[in-house]
């Protein structure tokens, strides 16, 4: 969506000290801090399990490139398999390690916290992957360069986050038993947003290529 730009080397500390704040406080659990008791927000696993969980992939995150959202840009684009590879290392783990435990389901039935509503798994995951090109990463990529520094990145972690807020809070977000009316309207809302965005930060010839905003760019990540 634009150019990055150089800026402070001290910009780059405030995402890290920010998430060590945060782990400062989950090992302190003082009391104005509320840790959920039922439902998703309980279920994880112990916290330094989680922490050296997170410590080892994203090692390999950061020194792979991994971006899910990268892989299809550069498969399409380029021809080049690299971040595929990738992105299928992610899909053969999880499904060897939901075998081992025996909590492997085909399909959307009896899955935790999913529905079976197809055009409206279609539509979220639409939003999702579409913000994802935009942003020029996927989630995980996200994280690990706002772990890196980039402030971008780092205003797009937070983003996430109090996006997920915000939906639970406010009965947006879709549960086993369907994604609620104003769930539906914020996907709406999210695809048509982001479609404006899109077109107005670039221009498009007809059947042609991208063309260059003057100061800003696309960087190729809008398909024609």
């Amino acid at each position: 969506m634009g150019r990055t730009a150089k800026q402070p080397p001290s910009n780059g500390y405030v995402f890290p000290l920010l998430v060590i704040g945060l782990l400062l406080l989950a090992l302190a659990a003082p009391a104005f801090i509320f840790i959920s008791q039922e439902g998703p927000g309980s279920m994880h696993a112990p916290l330094l399990i989680s922490l050296g969980a997170g410590l080892f992939i994203g090692i390999i995150a950061q020194r792979s490139h991994l971006c899910m959202a990268g892989g299809i840009r550069d498969l399409i684009f380029f021809k080049d398999f690299h971040l595929m590879y990738g992105f299928l290392a992610v899909f053969v783990a999880a499904l060897i390690g939901n075998l081992l435990v025996g909590s492997f389901k085909l399909g959307f039935t009896g899955q935790p916290l999913a529905h079976t509503d197809g055009l409206w798994n279609f539509l979220g995951m639409l939003l999702a992957g579409f913000t994802a090109v935009l942003l020029g990463g996927c989630p995980l990529r996200q994280l690990v360069s706002a772990s890196e520094g980039n402030t971008d990145s780092a205003i797009t972690v937070l983003g996430i986050i109090a996006g997920a807020a915000f939906a639970h809070n406010f009965g947006l977000a879709a549960s086993g038993n369907g994604v609620p009316l104003n769930g539906k309207f914020a996907v709406v809302i999210g695809l048509v947003f982001t479609f404006v965005i899109a077109f107005a930060v670039c221009k498009f010839k007809v059947g042609g290529d991208v063309k260059y905003e003057k100061g800003s760019g696309c960087q190729g990540s809008i398909l024609s």
